[in-house]
């Protein structure tokens, strides 16, 4: 019987960046997405060799005006966590947290819990299992459904936690977005492990778009 080929599916197309495996060349992580193109390449923080972060490297893609979502919105990423549970307290995969403190995807030294926290302008979070594996792959979609809706956060393509009501649009200020720490640097938050893939979408996936997303990047990612 001959075997029937299944194509493997592609991510959801309308991204606003996206940050891939085969963009990150030398000391800059470039944005692939070509619009709106408004200077969001990633430069690098400290000497890394891309995707591993040592617990003192990141990086840094500035404040771009599409990332200043106005309502609803998505980020989707791919990491690897080294030690379960992680040895910086709570380590950055992604986020935008300085003065205003808007937007983390973070690992907790909570037996590896992974969280995402939104200021809407008051604190809300939606967080994963207590327990999440280290020493592998895993794909993490963090979703803002705006005012009035919820936080959820999908682990593999599988909706793992939610925060009812605790949508919301953050006061976004000159913070930066950044891979692998919190640009406050005022606490040990940096990662150690590998971060590959970041994806910001300026609307709330739907579940069977995270799974797809999911889908699209375990091939890569085993």
């Amino acid at each position: 019987m001959k075997r029937r080929h299944v194509k493997q599916p592609t991510p959801t197309a309308d991204a606003v960046a996206r940050y891939e495996r085969l963009s990150h060349t030398g000391a800059v992580w470039h944005d692939i997405m070509p619009a709106p193109a408004d200077g969001t390449d990633g430069t690098i923080g400290a000497a890394f060799t891309f995707p591993f972060f040592n617990g003192e490297s990141f990086v840094t893609i500035g404040s771009p005006a599409k990332l200043d979502f106005a309502g609803a919105f998505t980020i989707c990423g791919w990491a690897f966590q080294d030690a379960n549970p992680p040895t910086q307290g709570n380590e950055y995969v992604i986020g935008r947290d300085g003065a205003t403190r808007n937007v983390i995807y973070t690992q907790s030294d909570n037996g590896n819990q992974i969280s995402f926290f939104c200021w809407t302008p008051a604190f809300n979070a939606a967080q994963g299992p207590a327990t999440t594996p280290a020493g592998q792959w895993y794909f993490t979609a963090c979703v803002n459904e705006g005012a009035g809706g919820d936080l959820k956060i999908y682990i593999d393509g599988v909706l793992a936690g939610t925060d009812v009501g605790g949508g919301g649009v953050p006061a976004w200020g000159a913070d930066a977005w950044e891979f692998g720490r919190p640009q406050s640097a005022t606490t040990n938050d940096y990662f150690t492990g590998q971060i590959d893939t970041g994806r910001f979408y300026g609307r709330a996936l739907s579940a069977d778009e995270v799974l797809r997303d999911y889908n699209a990047g375990k091939p890569a990612h085993t």
